[in-house]
C-alpha cells in the first residue's frame, strides 16, 4: 500500500494490521523452516518428552469428547489426579482439540498448537506493548518480532509448557485496563478485567505451574517497589481506591480462587505426597554469573562465539546441562542495561512511576537467580515466597524475564533520537542474534508406528501395562525408564482402559516400572497390583501388539532375590522394595527421597540392621534416617527414627539397632539429598541417586 494512500485512522489501522500479520507469518516461517522443510516429519521435542507432551494433549482431547475425567489421564493406574504429576498443559489443550477435531494426527496437532502459542505471544505483546506502555506501532512490532524469535524459548521448544510466558502479556493487559478503570471510577471495568485476569492467571497454573508462579513472583516483586517508590502519598491514594470498591475487590478475588480450584484440588494434595524440593537441588539450576548471556550453541551467530570467549577467559569453562542456555544476547541486554542506567542515574523528566518500578523490578528478578562461589540470592525466595520449593530449574526464570528485558531494551529505542543509518543498524542486530536452529528429535512416523496396530484389549482387561521394546535394554540410560512407558502413556489414551506404566516430573510413590527387561519385571508389577487390589491386569506386547491377561498370583513373588540382601539366622526375606533402582553385580542405588524395604514376615522385636554402601554427591556426611515404617496405628507414638552416615568413595558397614514391639514388616530410609548425574552435569543418567548399597543384612537380637 503506498504511503500516500494511508490518510484516514482506518488507512493507518489497516496498513499496521497487514503490516504486522506479513511480519508474524514471517517470524513463524523462520521458527518452523525446519518442520515445514521435512513435511513435519521431524517435530521439536524428542522421543520422550514429545511423547509425554503430547499424551496429556490428547488427554484433554478425550475430556472435550466426554470420554475422559479432566483430572485423570490414564496412567499411573490406580493412582488419582495424575494431571498433577506433570504440567497440565490445559491452555495449549484448547488450542490442540480443534486440530484433533479436523483429523490431524497428535503430533501433528501439538506442533500446530505451538505454532499457535507462538502467534498468540506475537500478538500478546504486540498489544500490551502498545496499550499498556504507550509505545508508536514501529517498536510495539519490534517488541513482539523479538518477543516471539526470543533465543531461550526457542532453545526450549521441545518443552511446550515453556512457550506460555505467551499468555503473560494477556495477564498485563488484562491487569492494566482492570486499574485504569479503577482509577477512572469504571467499576464495571475493573470487575471485567480484575476477574479476566483471575481467571486466565488461574488456566494458566493449570497449563505450566512454572511459567504462573514466575508471573506472581515477578507481579509480587513490582507491587512492592511500586509501593516503595510512590512514598506515601501514593500509598494513601491506592488505599482511597481500594476503599471505594472492596465489594468488587472481593469480586476479583473470588472469581481468582474460583479459577484456581481446579489446580488446587489436583495439585495440593500430589505436592504432600511427593514432597518439595530441596535447595540443593534449585542451587544446581541457579544461573552461573556469566551465564547472563549464555546463549548457547545453537543460536546462530553469538553461541560459539561467546563460548570461545569464555573458554579463553576461564578455560575449564564448560556450557552443561539442560537449561544452561537461558542468557540474553548481548545488544538486547545492553539496551536494557543503558535504559536502566539512564532512568535511575540520569532520572530524565518525565519517566513514569510504571517504567521506574519496571526496571528496578526486573534487576532484582535478574539477581534472584545468580549464583556466584556457590551461593545465591534464590535461597530468599526459596525460603520465604510461596511455592518456591516445588521449583527446581530455577534459571528458567529467566526465560520469563526475556519479556521485560525485551520491553525496555526497545522502550529506550522508542524514545532515543538516532538516525535512519544507526536505528536500521541496532534494530538488525537485535533481531539476528535471536537467530538459533531449534533442535528436532520427534520422529512422527516412528511414533505414529508404535502406537498404531493396537487392538481393543480382552473385555477381561481393566488396566494394563506393557514389555519393554525390542532392543531396548541395549540402550540402557534413559531408554530403560522412558522407551516403554511413554508408549503405554499414549495408547492408555487410545484404548478404553488406563495403563499402570507411566513417567512424569513426579513420579507415583510406588512406581517401579524401569528396565522393563529386567527377569522381575512382570514380578515388580504383579507386586504392584497386589498392593493396589488390582484386578483384571494384562499385558501389552508393544512389538506384537498382542494383548495377554495376566495370572497374577502365579508370578507374585514370594520373595524379592536382590544380590545385597544377606540371610541371617532370621528367616524372613525381601518381598518388595520401592525406591532402588533394579540390582546391578555389585548392588543397587537409591532412586528416590524415600527407599522401603518390605519383608515376608514380621521383623524380629529388636535387631540390627547392617548396612553397607556409600554416598552418592553431596548425601555424604548428611545424615540418612532409618526407621520402621508404616508408623504405627493412628494416635500411637511415632516409632523413633536412627540416623547414619556414609563416605562418598569408599563402602562402609553402618550397624543400626532396632525395637519393634509392635510387629512391623518394613523398613524406610529417608536419603538427605538425592540428586541426579544430570543435574550434577554428568549427562545420560536422570535417577535420582542418594546411596548405594552393597550389602543389607537383619540380624536378630535377644
Amino acid at each position: 500500500m503506498p504511503i500516500t494512500t494511508i490518510n484516514t485512522l482506518q488507512d493507518k489501522k489497516t496498513y499496521q494490521t497487514l503490516t504486522c500479520a506479513v511480519v508474524l507469518a514471517l517470524c513463524l516461517i523462520w521458527l518452523y523452516r525446519l518442520q515445514l522443510l521435512n513435511g513435519f516429519s521431524l517435530l521439536a521435542g524428542d522421543r520422550y518428552d514429545g511423547v509425554i507432551s503430547a499424551t496429556i494433549l490428547e488427554h484433554w482431547f478425550k475430556f472435550f469428547r466426554g470420554d475422559a475425567n479432566w483430572a485423570e489421564v490414564g496412567y499411573f493406574f490406580p493412582h488419582t489426579r495424575v494431571i498433577a504429576q506433570s504440567d497440565g498443559l490445559f491452555l495449549i489443550g484448547l488450542i490442540y482439540v480443534p486440530f484433533r477435531a479436523l483429523g490431524f494426527d497428535p503430533f501433528i496437532a501439538a506442533e500446530l498448537a505451538n505454532i499457535c502459542i507462538k502467534a498468540i505471544g506475537f500478538c500478546g505483546m504486540y498489544s500490551m506493548s502498545r496499550r499498556i506502555f504507550k509505545l508508536p506501532y514501529q517498536w510495539a512490532l519490534l517488541a513482539a518480532v523479538l518477543f516471539t524469535l526470543s533465543n531461550s524459548m526457542t532453545v526450549h521448544s521441545s518443552r511446550s509448557q515453556l512457550a506460555t510466558v505467551a499468555f503473560a502479556p494477556y495477564l498485563v493487559i488484562l491487569i492494566g485496563l482492570a486499574l485504569d478503570g479503577l482509577q477512572a471510577g469504571a467499576i464495571k471495568r475493573f470487575r471485567l478485567f480484575g476477574c479476566g485476569a483471575g481467571v486466565l492467571f488461574g488456566a494458566l497454573c493449570l497449563t505450566c505451574f512454572y511459567m504462573a508462579w514466575f508471573f506472581a513472583l515477578f507481579f509480587a516483586i513490582f507491587i512492592v517497589v511500586l509501593l516503595v517508590k510512590g512514598g506515601r502519598s501514593g500509598l494513601r491514594r491506592a488505599t482511597a481506591l481500594v476503599g471505594t470498591c472492596p465489594g468488587s475487590i472481593l469480586l476479583i478475588l473470588g472469581c481468582t480462587l474460583l479459577a484456581l480450584a481446579p489446580f488446587v484440588y489436583a495439585y495440593l494434595p500430589k505436592s504432600r505426597e511427593t514432597g518439595v524440593r530441596l535447595y540443593q537441588e534449585a542451587l544446581i539450576y541457579t544461573v552461573p554469573f556469566q551465564n547472563i548471556l549464555q546463549v548457547g550453541d545453537q543460536n546462530i551467530f553469538l553461541g560459539k562465539f561467546y563460548n570461545q570467549i569464555l573458554r579463553s577467559l576461564q578455560p575449564d569453562y564448560a556450557p552443561v546441562g539442560e537449561y544452561y542456555n537461558t542468557g540474553f544476547p548481548v545488544v538486547l541486554f545492553l539496551l536494557f542495561i543503558i535504559m536502566a542506567l539512564r532512568v535511575l542515574i540520569a532520572k530524565p523528566a518525565g519517566t513514569s512511576l510504571l517504567i521506574t518500578s519496571l526496571i528496578l523490578a526486573t534487576l532484582i528478578a535478574l539477581i534472584l537467580p545468580l549464583r556466584l562461589y556457590g551461593h545465591s540470592p534464590w535461597i530468599v525466595v526459596f525460603n520465604y515466597f510461596p511455592g518456591a520449593k516445588a521449583l527446581r530449574v530455577v534459571s528458567a526464570f529467566y526465560i520469563f524475564l526475556a519479556l521485560p528485558v525485551t520491553l525496555l531494551a526497545v522502550r529506550y529505542l522508542s524514545i532515543k533520537k538516532m538516525g535512519v543509518a544507526a536505528t536500521t543498524i541496532i534494530v538488525a542486530l537485535l533481531i539476528v542474534e535471536e537467530l538459533n536452529t531449534p533442535a528436532l528429535g520427534l520422529d512422527r512416523q516412528a511414533e505414529l508406528a508404535r502406537i498404531s496396530k493396537v487392538s481393543a484389549p480382552p473385555g477381561t482387561c481393566r488396566s494394563f501395562y506393557t514389555s519393554e521394546w525390542s532392543g531396548q535394554d541395549k540402550l540402557g540410560g534413559p531408554a530403560d525408564l522412558y522407551a516403554h512407558n511413554v508408549s503405554a502413556m499414549m495408547i492408555a489414551q487410545q484404548v478404553a482402559i488406563p495403563a499402570l506404566n507411566g513417567i512424569a516430573s513426579f513420579q507415583a510413590p510406588d512406581w517401579n516400572f524401569g528396565n522393563p527387561g529386567a527377569a522381575d519385571y512382570d514380578a515388580r508389577v504383579a507386586s504392584y497390583a497386589y498392593k493396589n487390589h488390582l484386578t483384571g491386569v494384562c499385558k501389552l506386547n508393544l512389538n506384537t501388539k498382542q494383548w495377554q491377561p495376566i495370572n497374577q498370583l502365579a508370578i507374585l513373588p514370594k520373595a524379592m532375590k536382590v544380590n545385597y540382601f544377606e540371610k541371617s539366622a532370621w528367616p524372613g526375606e525381601l518381598f518388595d522394595v520401592q525406591g532402588m533402582s533394579p540390582p546391578e553385580p555389585w548392588g543397587a542405588w537409591s532412586m528416590a527421597k524415600t527407599v522401603d524395604f518390605e519383608f515376608t514376615t514380621t521383623l524380629p522385636s529388636r535387631f540390627e540392621l547392617r548396612l553397607t554402601g556409600h554416598a552418592f554427591a553431596h548425601n555424604a556426611g548428611k545424615p540418612f534416617t532409618v526407621a520402621l515404617a508404616p508408623q504405627a496405628a493412628a494416635g500411637a507414638a511415632p516409632r523413633p527414627v536412627q540416623y547414619f552416615e556414609l563416605d562418598a568413595i569408599k563402602d562402609e558397614e553402618r550397624v543400626v539397632v532396632m525395637e519393634n514391639p509392635d510387629g512391623a514388616r518394613q523398613l524406610r530410609i529417608v536419603v538427605p539429598q538425592p540428586v541426579s548425574p544430570n543435574e550434577l552435569g554428568a549427562q545420560g543418567d536422570d535417577r535420582t541417586l542418594g546411596v548405594a548399597i552393597t550389602k543389607l543384612k537383619i540380624v536378630p537380637l535377644q
